[in-house]
């Protein structure tokens, strides 16, 4: 039997989704857990521990025990349920208490995101339970990341032929920043992954079929479905509705009318289904998410250095053009080149290849959002990562122009485009949150030009722990600049055997601990990287991105 056209680049997306999968899971033992990964860990064993109780609530009540210690960081007055509240499903499923314990979700600040990428880091629970939790908290994330690879290549290659199918598929894998992301039991790339899928879906829907009136049902489910999942991801996932109702006001397509009303409705379902703590205040759960979202300027604010400038985030606002900057700044060369080829093919055809002002309107949109005032603009471009998932499509659209106008030589340059994006992030392993593209000089250039060199903590390295470890006594304890719960993490797993310290009491402390991460400098920090002599640093290609510094050097008190 031999199989059709559309049936063998089904099975290459399959093929591509599978080696992503092994690609990344190959490089994920060299990625340090990152800054927010700690307060993942914590919200999914609290999960964990609902779903156990839900299975034998007498058992689970007799044997409770609160994790110690606590990786979810709790409110003052906010103590663990007593074993006698937990003994029966009705007391966890709809005691608001018990709900509010379990589930740190979608509430105010620390924990204003919804639940979603803690259900999918679960999925390593039950395909992989024997793993380390770090490891099975990444599977999820890594398998969604995986599958959209294949999902992109599949959709391209259908409509514009393999060489765009590979290059779509390439500038979502090979994206330097989002690679690195895509393996981090987090919420960003998840959310990429999301916004990417929802396109497609929503292109499916709306193609031309026999019943021309109306959209192709199964896929405004998978829209919806879809769209309902990246809502109740983070809260930039409730605008992702908004492109698409400009592109059907704009080509005024009844069958995108209709995929958006139904996809709305399956969206608000699963919105509400995916979040437990919302099912006795439905109204109130939705007002407090969007007021701990929405007010983030007086709960958490976060100095970034932008271009040598230094700004306090949402409260201050970074320059208009920042996303447009930090695009060109750290996307590979080729693939933002055919991007832009992709803009203009759109901008041609935009009445016979409505698909293109789709894609388009879609990069356009989130790179305006994040520019708007006083929204988050810390952390690099982890605040508007889909926008880079969007760009591969819109690359893979430049890909199709030049293969169709320059023939082999547009083949050539789709290689070459995947060939560097492949080349940054082999050159910048295991820390690819700092690639920045040839363009401006790569991380030297990047660092002249006052950007910041890193931001997660993706530098403390298994060397660096293993350094500590070896060089701080069993009656010393290590200062880090900054305090997230992944520290804990490490200490419970014995990564890192020193003790942790919170406060600056310099007779306990042999070594202070720094990232490269200028705009979150304190006085201290930016007196010791100007004059102090660290005892260890970790570097990338040749610039400092942590470093270790005695703890005599800290001022005594």
């Amino acid at each position: 039997m031999t199989l059709s056209r559309p049936w063998k680049l089904r099975a290459a997306g399959l093929a591509i989704a599978v080696a992503t999968a092994v690609l990344m899971l190959a490089t994920e033992p060299r990625l340090a857990i990152v800054w927010d990964e700690g307060y993942t860990l914590g919200r999914e064993a609290a999960l964990r521990a609902w779903f156990t109780g839900l299975k034998n609530p007498a058992e689970f009540a007799s044997q409770w025990k609160p994790p110690n210690p606590e990786l979810v960081e709790r409110r003052r007055n906010e103590k663990p349920p007593a074993p006698d509240r937990l003994d029966t499903r009705a007391k966890l499923l709809f005691d608001r208490d018990l709900l509010a314990w379990f589930w740190p979700f979608a509430r105010e600040e620390p924990h204003g995101h919804p639940p979603f990428y803690a259900l999918v880091g679960l999925v390593g629970d039950v395909l992989t339970p024997s793993w380390p939790v770090l490891e099975r908290a990444r599977l999820g994330p890594i398998l969604i990341f995986s599958m959209t690879a294949g999902l992109l290549f599949a959709f391209a290659a259908m409509r514009w032929g393999p060489w765009a199918g590979a290059l779509t598929a390439g500038a979502w894998v090979l994206q330097p920043r989002l690679f690195g992301h895509g393996h981090y039991a987090t919420y960003d790339a998840l959310l990429s992954g999301l916004w990417a899928v929802s396109i497609l879906a929503f292109a499916k829907a709306v193609e031309a079929s026999e019943r021309p009136r109306w959209p192709r049902w199964p896929w405004v489910v998978v829209f919806g479905l879809v769209v309902g999942c990246a809502a109740d991801t983070k809260l930039t996932g409730w605008f992702l509705p908004l492109p698409f109702i400009v592109w059907t006001i704009l080509y005024r397509d009844r069958r995108a009318l209709f995929t958006l009303l139904v996809g709305a409705v399956v969206a608000v379902v699963l919105l509400y289904a995916l979040n437990p703590p919302w099912w006795g205040d439905p109204l109130g759960g939705v007002v407090r998410f969007f007021h701990s979202n929405l007010n983030r300027a007086s709960s958490i604010r976060i100095k970034t250095m932008f271009l040598g400038r230094i700004y306090e985030t949402p409260n201050g606002s970074l320059p208009w053009y920042n996303t447009v900057v930090w695009t060109v700044f750290v996307t590979p060369i080729g693939f933002l080149a055919l991007a832009v080829a992709g803009v203009l093919r759109s901008l041609r055809r935009w009445r016979a290849e409505p698909f293109g002002i789709l894609a388009v309107g879609h990069w356009v949109f989130l790179l305006v959002l994040r520019a708007l005032p006083h929204t988050p603009g810390h952390d690099g471009v982890r605040q508007f990562l889909p926008a880079f998932g969007i760009l591969a499509l819109v690359a893979g659209l430049g890909a199709a122009s030049a293969v169709e106008e320059l023939g082999r030589l547009g083949k050539a340059v789709v290689m070459i485009a995947l060939a560097e994006g492949a080349l940054g992030i082999a050159m910048m392993m295991p820390v690819p949150l700092s690639y920045y593209s040839p363009v401006v000089g790569g991380l030297p250039g990047a660092t002249r030009l006052g950007m910041e060199p890193t931001y997660y903590w993706d530098a403390l390295s298994d060397d660096a722990l293993a350094w500590l470890n070896q060089h701080t006594a069993a009656d010393e304890k290590v200062l880090f600049a900054t305090n997230p719960t992944s520290w804990f993490y490490l200490r419970q797993t014995g990564k890192l055997k020193a003790d942790l310290v919170r406060s600056q009491a310099p007779v306990q402390i042999a070594w202070y601990v720094v990232q490269n991460r200028p705009g979150a400098f304190l006085p201290l920090d930016r007196a010791l990287v100007a004059g102090g002599k660290p005892a260890y640093v970790v570097r990338k290609l040749g610039v400092p991105l942590l470093w270790i510094f005695p703890g005599a050097l800290l001022p005594k008190h």
